[in-house]
């Protein structure tokens, strides 16, 4: 789906604008899948380990280029939170 991080990244941002938008941060997203076969073929894999552990997700790689914003989020431990 054309711009779909984006979208989710900033949902407030019209869908004209989002173009735009991507010019700015692509240097920030992850490579986009070439067609839908290989997104499903790359998330089937972890929609199936997911139902024996649930906080596995999917970690995509970023561009040498990539600055995450607020990265040490990521490692924060949320397992309390969910009791």
């Amino acid at each position: 789906m054309n711009y779909h991080v984006e979208h989710h990244m900033f949902p407030m941002v019209p869908y004209h604008a989002l173009p735009r938008l991507h010019e700015l941060i692509k240097h920030d997203l992850p490579v986009a899948n070439p067609s839908m076969w290989h997104a499903y073929r790359e998330v089937w894999p972890v929609l199936l380990r997911q139902l024996k552990y649930e906080d596995f997700y999917l970690k995509r790689k970023l561009p040498p280029t990539a600055r995450p914003y607020r990265g040490e989020f990521h490692q924060v431990d949320m397992s309390a939170a969910a009791e």
